[in-house]
């Protein structure tokens, strides 16, 4: 008996841990409801570690369609922080609520008669709370307890324009200034003093033009233009103003300038734009700087001080499968309002759900402000140390590769800096890191190189002297000579003759007596191979392409499709146009024509090892002289070969253009009607399986 319960025992033993080893992932479940999601090297959205996790859905407020969200920290002497108080703009139930989400209390509810829909609210030190309400066409100014201590309508400066005063979301500085985004207001940021005084604008968004709006600048009067419909710019969609006065904004249809830094003359800092949606509703930062954007649709993307795109989290709760939507938290109906506490908790209202979520930082995202932190504190070799914790959390981390070198070149390690921006596919940090080595190896070794060329002008002024004397120069000569005389390799050198002198060089290669159509091959399949390596062999800084991201069909057959295709579609258009040349001298005088292209590629890939982004200029200057010379060649190799005109050879190359385009359409609508068919016949034939096994 005690036999059997021991077999059971162990048998259930067994089972035990055959379940554990077969489902090892359980307890490893990730309790977060969305995925976080980063740029890699290549710029592609991605999936990554987990940043923030959903925590508290607070529901028992009763909110009513709440507008706005801000967070007052308040800290004691040393600066240890004592509480976290929410401020709430309850915009349905006209209200403004106080309430401490770690103590889950209320403190304290403002209510006034004149309230009508109080949509922003912030909160200064001194504990002065600003009301933006568009409804009472005011900004209403509180003291914690709640008393009025101003009230600001519509400014009657003379600069101000006529249109209605809808205070949406406000921005206070130190001194009392206030930011407004107003609806309605298209000219850009209201900025009032602490008496509500109209300062002006204090920025506006560009007008986004159209292709056609542009042809009607070009092409309109002063007159014409205004009586257009008004080219009106894209709207803000929140304002925020930070503890060092900085000011932020949001816009909601443009996903570039979607979120904006200002100076203090109102410029963009983020000039260049940042990774972002089109739907921006509002922005927070954090005492650190960290920047935080909400989505309407739910996603919180995060930036550092710089603009540079951290991760974003969250997402809609709509189910594509359901068509509904989904009570599940850490997902959002509609995202209305975010805000960061002193803990670094993000808090997020949802205006159509009425409740607020909050998120907690995971142990990747708070090594990443660490870093972020210790770099604005210039303690770059601790903020190394933390990257490299967040390496090993997610060793595929961009943002921590980008970061590591940009403290190396602040600690001037310029080989180390280039190596991390490479991984982190950082060009212009990786050119300015290049040029310090570049400019390190030319100090260390401008002296050796001066000697090394004047030992060799020396030694070249001595060889030319004996040579006068005893002459031995001449078997290098005769040498050389020997090796270009052979034929085939005559007639591919034949090609720098065309790049001198191109009328004569053709007129000889029309009559045969230079060059040949072996050597024209033979030029037209290096270039190919020339090619080949531009497309591949740049350095880091100029190959804007990695090379496992490259279709190489597409590449070899669009080379040999497009060249090929002009010296067909122009031997078309000349047997038209009484041209005289043949196909083969057609193809001969295209390929010698490469010759300056030929060489500007080859130049382009060796000076880009050497070359920083700041001498970009010279690789492009290269590339058009060298293309627009062989252009050149191949304008007048077809006035040569042909015997036309000047006039009748510019035909020739725009009717030679037209007919590749129409041969180009109807071999893609081919392949398109093709496909299409290949398809539909594939369907029936589906359908035609279904029926017989049914």
């Amino acid at each position: 008996m005690r036999g059997k319960i021991m077999f059971k025992k162990a048998v259930l033993f067994i089972i035990i841990i055959f379940s554990f080893t077969l489902f090892p992932t359980l307890a490893n479940a990730s309790p977060a409801t969305s995925y976080t999601m980063t740029l890699n090297s290549k710029g592609r959205y991605i999936r990554t570690q987990d940043a923030y996790l959903p925590e508290r859905s607070v529901v028992e407020l009763k909110l009513n369609n709440p507008q706005d969200l801000y967070i007052a920290i308040e800290k004691d002497d040393k600066g240890n922080i004592i509480n976290n108080y929410m401020y709430i703009a309850d915009t349905g139930n006209k209200r403004i609520i106080k309430y401490d989400p770690y103590q889950d209390v209320v403190i304290n509810e403002y209510k006034l008669p004149e309230f009508k829909t109080p949509k922003g609210v912030f909160v200064t030190k001194n504990e002065e709370i600003y009301v933006a309400d568009s409804g009472a066409e005011a900004i209403f100014k509180l003291n914690e307890n709640g008393e009025v201590l101003n009230k600001f309508v519509k400014p009657t400066a003379p600069t101000f324009d006529e249109r209605k005063f809808s205070p949406s979301k406000i921005g206070v500085d130190n001194r009392g200034n206030m930011f407004i985004y107003a609806e309605g207001v298209d000219f850009g940021i209201i900025h009032l003093s602490n008496s509500g005084e109209f300062l002006g604008y204090f920025t506006s968004n560009l007008t986004d033009l159209t292709f056609t709006q542009r042809l009607q600048n070009l092409l309109f009067n002063e007159e014409q233009l205004a009586k257009l419909f008004p080219r009106i710019p894209s709207t803000f969609s929140n304002v925020f103003v930070d503890h060092n006065n900085l000011v932020y904004t949001t816009t909601g249809n443009n996903a570039l300038y979607a979120v904006k830094k200002h100076n203090i003359a109102g410029e963009n800092n983020f000039s260049d734009g940042v990774f972002s949606q089109n739907n921006a509703v509002d922005i927070y930062v954090d005492e650190q700087g960290i920047i935080y954007a909400g989505m309407a649709t739910g996603e919180i993307f995060v930036y550092t001080s710089d603009g540079e795109f951290i991760h974003s989290f969250g997402a809609s709760n709509y189910s594509s499968r359901t068509r509904s939507a989904d009570d599940i938290a850490g997902l959002f109906n509609s995202l209305s309002a975010i805000a960061v506490d002193g803990n670094g908790m993000v808090w997020a209202l949802d205006d159509s759900k009425s409740f607020i979520q909050s998120f907690k930082p995971t142990e990747y995202a708070l090594k990443i402000y660490q870093a972020l932190n210790l770099y604005t504190n210039r303690r770059y070799q601790e903020a190394i140390a933390t990257w490299q914790e967040v390496l090993r959390l997610n060793q595929m981390s961009v943002l921590a590769h980008n970061n590591i070198a940009k403290n190396y070149l602040a600690l001037e390690e310029y080989e180390l800096a280039m190596k991390h921006f490479e991984i982190a596919g950082n060009r212009d940090d990786y050119s300015e890191a290049f040029w310090e080595v570049r400019n390190i190896i030319l100090q260390k070794n401008l002296t050796s190189v001066m000697i090394g060329f004047a030992i060799f002008a020396g030694l070249v002024m001595i060889a030319k002297a004996i040579n006068k004397r005893k002459p031995f120069m001449y078997l290098v000569k005769a040498k050389i000579k020997e090796f270009t005389e052979i034929k085939q390799v005559n007639n591919v050198l034949y090609m720098f003759r065309v790049m001198r002198h191109p009328l004569d060089s053709f007129y000889e290669l029309k009559k045969g007596k230079k060059g040949s159509f072996l050597g024209a091959i033979t030029i037209y399949i290096g270039f190919f191979f020339v090619f080949l390596w531009y497309t591949i062999g740049k350095d880091f800084i100029y190959q804007y392409v990695a090379i496992e991201d490259l279709d190489f069909n597409s590449i070899v057959l669009g080379f040999f499709a497009l060249t090929l295709l002009f010296v067909y579609c122009n031997y078309l258009v000349t047997s038209i146009k009484d041209g005289e040349g043949t196909l083969k001298q057609i193809f001969i005088l295209f390929a010698y024509s490469l010759a300056p292209l030929f060489i500007a590629c080859i130049s382009v890939v060796l000076l880009s090892y050497i070359l920083t982004y700041n001498e970009a200029f010279f690789l492009d200057l290269i590339m058009l002289i060298g293309g627009c010379w062989s252009g050149l060649n191949i304008i007048l190799g077809v006035q040569e070969i042909h015997n036309y005109t000047t006039r009748d050879t510019i035909k020739s190359i725009i009717l030679t253009i037209f007919f590749m385009l129409i041969i180009v359409i109807l071999i893609a609508i081919i392949v398109i009607m093709w496909e299409q068919l290949i398809n539909f016949l594939k369907e029936i034939v589906m359908e035609a399986i279904r029926n017989v096994t049914e």
